[in-house]
């Protein structure tokens, strides 16, 4: 099997069937396009979501929290609390596992999280760090967002740029080979992007003009989020090319590696399922949140309009670009 997320396909048919005991306190459980379980605890909504980091093993003690605390915002969430399980390599010294952890408290404390506990082990099963959160958050309201309330006409609107996890990631874990692309001060401003990867201010705003979904780009990138959000209430979309914002240091990067910032992991960007738009935007803008319309959301074929003009039809949900780049390059 390829490397990265699986395909909704196989999500489909490998994993969604087996939820366990059904129970009356799930609200929402596992489906396509929805990253958190719901609970419901007499009138209480808590929100439960888990993500490991394996794109990359620098500064992953720093990334891992903002990842859960996107998933959160988008079910409506507010932060509460983290469970953390870290595997690191034989190789590891204890500094290293202090360092991890202090980037952990740092990205806890200022998303709002209380660490809980979790688990820390070395082990030969792991070649580098791997961690892996669960974050648990409150909801307030009584109608969260969710993706079975998308419907066609929806405007897509999204935050940011695409591909700000990614250009993070291959700006680190490339460094070397980019020496030769950026200069010092382009590759340091190009791996601060990981920076960037927090939707919690724009996802508060988002929540308070009733959106129907909330959705961050993660694996598939823009492309995918938009992909498996759409095909989760089997209805299509058209996406126009050029209304998506990327930003020069992530065009750079295309260009380097040959790949495509729409299909690049892009957490940090939040997609806005929304039938009134506009107040939104400004809201975001006001907040100097850049925001836009990228696209609608139809009743039949997935499309996405290139800048030349040329119609592509998407017929599944993209491999991550960089997965593919990491398969090509060994």
């Amino acid at each position: 099997m390829q490397l990265g997320k699986l395909s909704p396909h196989e999500l489909e048919r490998l994993v969604f069937p087996f939820q366990g005991r059904k129970r009356e306190e799930v609200l929402f459980g596992a489906h396509l396009g929805r990253d958190c379980g719901v609970l419901h605890f007499s009138g209480l909504l808590l929100s439960l979501t888990c993500d490991p980091v394996t794109g990359t093993a620098k500064h992953a003690g720093a990334l891992a929290p903002h990842l859960v605390a996107n998933d959160l915002v988008a079910s409506g969430a507010e932060p509460v609390a983290l469970l953390v399980s870290l595997l690191f390599p034989p190789a590891t010294d204890a500094s290293a596992i202090e360092d991890t952890m202090r980037e952990l408290d740092a990205a806890a404390s200022s998303l709002g999280f209380a660490i809980l506990g979790g688990h820390t082990e070395v082990t030969d099963a792991v070649l580098r760090l791997v961690i892996h959160c669960t974050g648990i958050g409150k909801i307030a309201s009584s109608s969260p967002p969710d993706v079975t309330r998308v419907s066609p006409g929806d405007f897509i609107v999204m935050t940011k740029g695409a591909g700000i996890e990614g250009t993070g990631i291959l700006a680190l874990e490339r460094a070397e080979e980019l020496r030769g692309v950026f200069s010092e001060e382009e590759l340091k401003k190009a791996q601060d992007f990981l920076k960037k990867v927090s939707v919690l201010p724009e996802g508060r705003i988002a929540l308070a003009f009733s959106p129907h979904c909330l959705h961050d780009a993660t694996e598939g990138g823009v492309l995918g989020a938009v992909w498996e959000v759409c095909a989760a209430r089997n209805l299509g979309f058209v996406i126009d090319e050029s209304k998506v914002f990327v930003f020069p240091e992530t065009e750079r990067l295309a260009c380097h590696f040959g790949l495509d910032p729409l299909r690049l992991i892009s957490s940090g960007t939040l997609l806005i399922f929304t039938p009134e738009p506009q107040p939104l935007i400004a809201a975001l803008h006001e907040a100097g949140i850049p925001a836009g319309i990228i696209g609608q959301v139809t009743e039949n074929s997935r499309v996405l309009l290139r800048r030349n003009g040329r119609k592509e039809e998407i017929f599944e949900c993209p491999q991550d670009e960089l997965w593919r780049i990491f398969e090509r390059e060994g």
